[in-house]
């Protein structure tokens, strides 16, 4: 009784936070009774939650080897060992605790964790399982699990488990960081903020939640403000050498090579991986019109998340275009991630096929006839013909994605083409010219105002109603925007705005009728989509309003506000405000 007592008494001291007179006392009840585990037990606790790691350690294996059945010897042990983060350890004496307790909670759930850290999801899920139901108010665990689910792709479990989370632990901030995360990678920019600034109230010096901050702010464009949120991350995280990359992108987003070479360097010489840092250098090199040094840089984009999504199976099988891959070979060319990027790429095809005598490229389908008319060959498959297909990918020699051609087909910017090379349908032109719309003497121009693919398109899309100050006599605007705007433009139609559409063309999948259409214009207004890479290709004179924001798209990125990849295309970045810019689309519209 009195030895309880004692120790009650040194429980009570350290709990209050009296924790030097704690450990005197209980160092000197050891002294004068060394034989007496439950003293060298406490202690052994004390120096664990004093992060005093190694003594903890020592004196737990001392403990255990007096009782090595003891569960709570081995619970104190395996903890201190997950708090050193010598994950391998830990695993062993939860296990050898499991074996005496399996319905231990504690170490099912740490056991739980290290699987996860492991990255063997299903054996963490199956362990969490277990232990999580409905009454669960352990937020480390809801949070956990919830996390694997996001590796499974299981989203709504997982939100539902930092909900919990939340609700046990309102101040609980990795799972304000995780929500935030979700809504994040689900393109939902202002909800995922919201998110992080709750996190950030509860702590504003927690580095997760200034890397989540600074992430979202280089994403809207502000990479000044997320440069500052970096750099307070690495004040708290110096060794965190990912923060360097992130530092490196926002200034390659701003265009500012020498921070962004200088802060890539660092990350490099850490031996940091990071893909889109590699691609956002080489975005860097192409503004700069150093194409060379671009193209082994580009190659990176091939382990970026969003590339990875789509094409994963096949990545490792390909390589890259230079002599030994391309000529005297049997190739197959792989479209990239859009039907824009996959026009752009196609500029360099009749150089290709000229190249190799053995070749196929599979193209999405709403292209194979307009490339076999362009370019005059029959090489053309349906997208996965053959890279889905393993007995039929074995024919082949080689296999390479058409952005990389770019390494062997434009080395410098007196590489790129000079003319147009998509060609229309004659007939379908000739037909779509005799609609009365272009029986005017109006200024015909063709409209296209949203990008509906990921992330990047929500960014650099903008409304129809921001083209108003574009409205004037004598100019006949002609929809050419594809998914659902017809509600958009009834809003906006009135006597002084009638913008036509091709109520009977499917915009999207009739791209043959969608060129006529394009052929037929006096000038292309557009936003970054596919449209202005058809128009461009066919040599339509294109006027294209660039966001700021969607200055990770390469191909619109030039000091002089060109593109060597097309002749025909003036670009307008958005810098000062959309009003400005379409003053200066104006004046070239007045001089049509």
């Amino acid at each position: 009784m009195k030895s309880d007592n004692k120790i009650k008494s040194i429980i009570e001291e350290f709990n209050n936070g009296k924790i030097t007179s704690a450990f005197s006392q209980i160092k000197n009840l050891i002294k004068s009774n060394s034989e007496n585990l439950d003293y060298q037990f406490l202690y052994a606790k004390m120096c664990n939650q004093a992060n005093q790691l190694d003594e903890s350690e020592r004196v737990s294996l001392f403990l255990i080897s007096k009782n090595i059945n003891s569960v709570d010897y081995l619970h104190n042990l395996y903890s201190t060992y997950l708090k050193k983060n010598n994950f391998i350890k830990s695993e062993f004496f939860i296990r050898k605790l499991l074996k005496i307790d399996n319905a231990h909670y504690e170490g099912k759930r740490d056991l739980g964790y290290i699987e996860y850290t492991k990255e063997k999801f299903d054996n963490a899920q199956n362990i969490l399982e277990e232990i999580v139901n409905d009454k669960t108010i352990d937020p480390f665990v809801l949070n956990v699990l919830g996390l694997i689910y996001v590796k499974k792709n299981l989203i709504e479990k997982a939100k539902n488990l930092f909900h919990r989370a939340i609700s046990a632990n309102p101040k609980y901030i990795d799972s304000y960081n995780n929500l935030g995360k979700i809504f994040f990678d689900l393109e939902d920019l202002d909800m995922a903020f919201s998110f992080f600034k709750k996190a950030y109230k509860i702590n504003n010096r927690f580095s997760k939640t200034l890397i989540n901050i600074g992430n979202y702010l280089s994403l809207k464009d502000k990479n000044i403000y997320s440069i500052l949120a970096y750099k307070e991350a690495l004040l708290k995280e110096p060794k965190n050498y990912e923060i360097f990359s992130n530092i490196a992108l926002a200034y390659a987003r701003d265009k500012n090579f020498d921070y962004a070479k200088k802060y890539y360097d660092k990350a490099q010489k850490n031996k940091v991986l990071n893909p889109s840092l590699n691609l956002s250098l080489a975005y860097l090199y192409i503004h700069k019109n150093q194409f060379n040094e671009a193209w082994d840089l580009f190659e990176s984009r091939k382990l970026t998340k969003k590339f990875l999504k789509s094409k994963k199976s096949i990545i490792n099988k390909t390589s890259i275009a230079k002599k030994e891959t391309l000529v005297g070979k049997k190739v197959l060319i792989l479209r990239e991630q859009g039907i824009g990027e996959e026009i752009l790429f196609s500029s360099m095809y009749k150089e290709l096929i000229s190249t190799s005598n053995d070749l196929k490229i599979e193209t999405d389908k709403r292209l194979i006839s307009i490339f076999e008319r362009s370019f005059g060959k029959n090489v053309f498959v349906p997208d996965g013909y053959y890279s889905k297909n393993e007995n039929r990918l074995k024919m082949f020699e080689s296999v390479i994605f058409a952005g990389s051609l770019c390494r062997y087909f434009r080395k410098t910017q007196y590489d790129f083409l000079k003319e147009s090379y998509l060609i229309d349908d004659k007939f379908k032109t000739t037909n779509i010219k005799s609609d009365p719309i272009f029986a005017k003497n109006d200024l015909k121009i063709g409209l296209s105002w949203k990008s509906v693919v990921s992330i990047y398109g929500k960014l650099k899309s903008l409304n129809l109603n921001d083209f108003a100050p574009l409205i004037k006599n004598k100019r006949q605007f002609i929809n050419l925007q594809y998914g659902l705007v017809d509600e958009e433009i009834k809003r906006k139609e009135n006597k002084n705005f009638n913008i036509y559409s091709f109520d009977k063309i499917d915009l999207f999948n009739d791209l043959d009728s969608l060129m006529s259409i394009l052929k037929n214009l006096d000038v292309f207004v557009s936003v970054s989509n596919s449209t202005a890479h058809i128009a461009a290709a066919m040599g339509v004179k294109t006027l294209l309003i660039c966001p700021k924001k969607s200055s990770t798209y390469f191909y619109w990125s030039n000091e002089n506000n060109k593109t060597p990849w097309y002749q025909n295309v003036k670009i307008f970045p958005i810098n000062k405000s959309l009003e400005e810019t379409l003053k200066e689309v104006e004046g070239v519209l007045n001089k049509l």
